[in-house]
């Protein structure tokens, strides 16, 4: 089966803004799934602050073969999930980028690592993370997913 390409956004900056604001209603992907704002701590070249949003996956919508636990406090949410990466966009360029980062896949090394149920040496471990957090093939489909709802569910 060949590789389904990865989506490419290009959005204007007031396209991204409708987007940013629509985070703000309580259910703003209404399917399980939670999506936050954080600021980042970077800035653009002139110098404007920018935010990124945050994707929480939960029981009720996880992607393909999830194998982790929730135990995420979900930012202004009543409930636990997993946070599966962040989306943010380019001012400059229009481009809006995807990048997986998965805590819960950390955490279950770490714990096995610690409690001495896995016989890995500390490189071996460092290096199991590393790849761990980057996700799976599913988990990028599920974000990039996860934020064209979002950007559907904003224009409609």
């Amino acid at each position: 089966m060949a590789e389904q390409a990865e989506p490419i956004w290009n959005l204007e900056a007031a396209q991204w803004d409708a987007i940013l604001r629509r985070v703000h209603h309580p259910n703003a992907l209404a399917d399980g799934a939670f999506v936050g704002i954080e600021s980042r701590d970077d800035t653009g070249q002139a110098g404007i602050s920018q935010s990124e949003l945050v994707f929480f996956a939960t029981t009720l919508n996880k992607p393909s073969g999830w194998a982790y636990p929730f135990l995420e406090a979900v930012p202004h949410r009543s409930g636990l999930g997993a946070s599966i990466g962040r989306v943010w966009h380019d001012p400059e360029t229009g481009r809006v980028h995807f990048e997986v980062a998965l805590l819960a896949a950390a955490q279950e090394l770490a714990a096995d690592y610690e409690s001495g149920a896995s016989d890995l040496d500390f490189v071996t471990y460092e290096q199991a993370v590393e790849l761990a957090v980057r996700g799976t093939p599913a988990d990028l489909a599920w974000l990039h997913q996860e934020f064209g709802r979002l950007a559907l569910l904003t224009v409609s």
